[in-house]
């Protein structure tokens, strides 16, 4: 269960779209099936724009023109998930079926979050992580959450890492950083403003910045110098951070088990260590 790419990539950058653009995504998205059946015409007079808007919409993702797009979503299109409404739950079919969905959900997650890792950055977070002499993680809410559990993975690992909920202490933090530090920022919607409070403060040190957040063009993804991409649809059924939440502990357990793996002496010795002290 994947999202198709095509799909997967308006979803990322719909937040920077508006007016017309915005339309023409709900469009698409809604049933992409549709949209390879029709003429460039057609669809500008479904979203009430002109064909030039359809063209420059294209343009924005990087094909060449509405042809293209269309190809690579029939090449890459598979049945789109079931999402969770209101209605499922209220439904004949009742508790099974709110399983299945939620099932579907977060496998779709794992395997479009898994679709988006790029190795290199990876690899080179990794060795970041691996020199630096303070690794400050910030999150707010549910993205707390994780880096919460990021900081305790790290800190049985040997690594040098701090995260603080409370905003003040965050920003005095921050002015502290050196060049060699790192800072993580975690944000499903790359927007988070004591987040970009931060960014401001530890840019101004040179330090560098790794953001996990599932809008490669927001904000903080552009401030930072390695960004990883999760892939999660929060646009629904969102009473609370869910499987946003999935991908960002799968691209941190990731992280942690590859830092294990890259000097297995130091960390397995620490692991034992911090194992021993809780017992």
């Amino acid at each position: 269960m994947v999202t198709p790419k095509t799909l997967l990539k308006i979803k990322q950058v719909y937040p920077t779209l508006q007016g017309n653009y915005a339309k023409i995504a709900d469009q698409i998205l809604e049933n992409p099936a549709v949209l390879i059946q029709k003429r460039v015409a057609e669809v500008a007079d479904a979203c009430k724009c002109d064909n030039a808007q359809i063209i420059r919409f294209c343009k924005k993702l990087g094909f060449k023109g509405f042809l293209e797009l269309k190809q690579a979503i029939a090449h890459d299109m598979i049945p789109l998930k079931t999402e969770i409404s209101s209605d499922t739950v209220a439904s004949e079919e009742g508790f099974a079926r709110l399983i299945k969905d939620f099932r579907e959900n977060y496998l779709y997650t794992i395997n479009d979050t898994i679709g988006m890792v790029c190795e290199n950055t990876v690899s080179a977070v990794v060795q970041l992580i691996q020199k630096a002499p303070c690794i400050m993680l910030c999150g707010q809410g549910a993205s707390g959450i994780v880096a919460d559990d990021f900081q305790m993975k790290l800190v049985r690992l040997g690594f040098p890492a701090i995260h603080h909920n409370d905003s003040v202490m965050n920003k005095m933090r921050c002015v502290t950083l050196k060049k060699s530090d790192v800072f993580v920022a975690i944000s499903f919607s790359g927007e988070n403003l004591e987040i970009c409070s931060c960014l401001d403060i530890v840019k101004k040190n040179a330090v560098k910045v790794v953001a996990i957040t599932n809008f490669p063009s927001s904000s903080i993804a552009k401030q930072a110098d390695y960004v990883l991409t999760t892939a999660a649809d929060e646009t629904k059924f969102r009473i609370g951070a869910m499987t946003s939440r999935i991908s960002q502990l799968l691209l941190v357990d990731l992280l942690v088990v590859m830092l294990a793996l890259s000097d297995m002496g130091k960390t397995g010795l620490s692991l034992v260590k911090t194992l021993s002290s809780l017992q």
